[in-house]
């Protein structure tokens, strides 16, 4: 039993030092940053293999619920004239939106017209895309950027390798409870205090994934100014703006003309009955003379008629040539 059990110890042993390559650089990167790519490849792709589902393209594991984990970030600049009712709607804009402040910085001089707002506002990624558009017009808006990341492959490698230390503690309490020594129990209790260490740092690390995904970013900068700044659309924004504008016309015009054709509809139906009638009258008054004109006979013409036609086999008689005065 005691062999056992050292077995069992030492194959778990290696398992965690397998694990715990990839863990120590992986818990110094970045939540949002690539967990995955600073991981070993060869535990990378084990942990891969053990989370998801491949797709059957490109090879690429995606979770099995939930879609792609993907992280979207905004900064606003803007300037107002009317600080404290542009901060206002701000923040109502947020509150409506169901987000929250996660940290503001004021500053300026409201007898000076000089204040200013530094905020990082936290909105729910389905509200993320309405937020951002009233918040743009709260003010004059200067600048926008926009950023996503998609960080699936590093939250299916943090949520592998939580399930295989999970196994592993599972297995550990399971040898502690058949220790037969002391010098087992305590071998095995270091190893679990080590693999729940691990536990609790991607755990960490999944949920501060989960809450980047959950709730979106959004840095915005309000200045309180004398005078707005004039943002004069680029070129590509004045094409893109035309091509989009165009679109809308068009929809539009197509509507009108649905409207009208179904508003005259009666009219364009009696119209269209009296065409029908008039056409068939036409054609049939066209056959009837086509038909008269076939069965009336045609009289043969006689050589040296007037009006007749002399071919090659009859020729003009001489004395019927008209003669030339005699000088």
């Amino acid at each position: 039993m005691k062999r056992t059990i050292l077995t069992m110890l030492a194959l778990l042993l290696a398992c965690a030092l397998l694990a715990g390559c990839g863990a120590s650089s992986s818990m110094n990167t970045a939540v949002g940053g690539g967990a995955a790519a600073a991981a070993p490849q060869e535990n990378y792709d084990m942990a891969m293999e053990e989370s998801g589902v491949t797709s059957g393209e490109t090879g690429t594991l995606l979770p099995e619920a939930g879609g792609r984990k993907l992280v979207y970030t905004a900064t606003l600049d803007l300037e107002t004239k009317t600080y404290t009712d542009a901060r206002t709607a701000l923040l109502d804009a947020l509150d409506k939106a169901g987000g929250y402040v996660e940290s503001n910085e004021e500053g300026g001089s409201a007898e000076r017209g000089s204040r200013w707002s530094r905020l990082t506002l936290r909105v729910p990624a389905d509200r993320y895309a309405d937020f951002l558009n009233e918040a743009s017009g709260v003010g004059n808006l200067v600048n926008k950027q926009e950023q996503m990341e998609d960080i699936t492959a590093s939250y299916v490698d943090v949520q592998a390798r939580l399930e295989s230390l999970e196994t592993q503690r599972t297995r550990l309490t399971e040898l502690m409870a058949q220790a037969e020594n002391l010098t087992d129990l305590l071998q095995i209790q270091q190893q679990l205090s080590d693999v729940e260490y691990q536990i609790e740092s991607y755990t960490a690390q999944m949920r501060a994934m989960d809450d980047q995904v959950d709730y979106c970013t959004v840095e915005v900068y309000l200045n309180e100014v004398d005078s707005l700044t004039i943002v004069e659309p680029t070129f590509g924004e004045r094409i893109g703006e035309a091509f989009a504008n165009s679109w809308v016309d068009f929809g539009e015009f197509c509507q009108d003309l649905a409207v009208f054709l179904v508003y005259r509809l009666p009219a364009l139906l009696v119209l269209a009955v009296i065409l029908v009638i008039v056409l068939l009258v036409a054609r049939r008054s066209r056959k009837r003379i086509r038909a008269t004109a076939a069965a009336r006979p045609v009289p043969p013409v006689q050589p040296g008629a007037a009006g007749a036609d002399y071919g090659p086999l009859y020729a003009k008689p001489e004395s019927d040539k008209p003669k030339k005065p005699e000088s």
